[in-house]
């Protein structure tokens, strides 16, 4: 399958000039209100007309085409719009100012020392107690730990992150 650019043929080129005569004019008129400076309302109507002549042929011979092309601009709108709201959002490296954290200031987990760790494992409840002790004591795998608990390693890695934050809290680090 080849892939020819519909306006290409002398044919494709004439029904677009008729087109764009006879339609192009209720089709700005139509993009002006639909873009309203979204996007550029004449590149819709060209879109629009290409489509146009490129379906040509499969359209019924009673089709109103006015009718036709303005659900066509209206699809392609909504398309583009989609586009947009999908795509990340652009961000000017101008605006950005980043800074690296002072020196000065230590952060809770500095201070906590292993033994203090240790002492603080026990008031953890029971199920986090077992997965992290494993974890970060006997430094077994998430595999290993879920094999000797009967859980499975997504509840082990639920269970050790579950662990921490309650530990975080107790230190007093921001919980979340």
């Amino acid at each position: 399958m080849s892939s020819v650019d519909p306006i290409d043929d002398l044919t494709s080129r004439r029904r677009l000039a008729e087109l764009t005569r006879a339609h192009q004019p209720f089709l700005a008129t139509l993009a002006r209100k639909l873009c309203r400076g979204r996007f550029d309302a004449d590149d819709l109507v060209q879109d629009v007309l290409v489509r146009t002549v490129a379906n040509f042929d499969r359209l019924p011979p009673d089709v109103n085409l006015a009718a036709w092309m303005a659900r066509v601009m209206q699809n392609l709108f909504i398309d583009r719009l989609r586009s947009r709201n999908s795509a990340p959002a652009e961000i000017d490296a101008d605006d950005v100012v980043l800074r690296a954290p002072e020196p000065d200031q230590a952060q809770w987990w500095e201070s906590v020392t292993g033994d203090e760790i240790r002492t603080a494992v026990p008031r953890l409840p029971e199920e986090l107690r077992e997965a992290f002790v494993r974890f970060a004591f006997e430094r077994q795998s998430y595999r290993q730990i879920a094999a000797a608990l009967g859980v499975p390693v997504a509840t082990v890695g639920t269970r050790v992150l579950r662990a921490r934050r309650h530990l975080r809290a107790m230190f007093g680090g921001d919980p979340a």
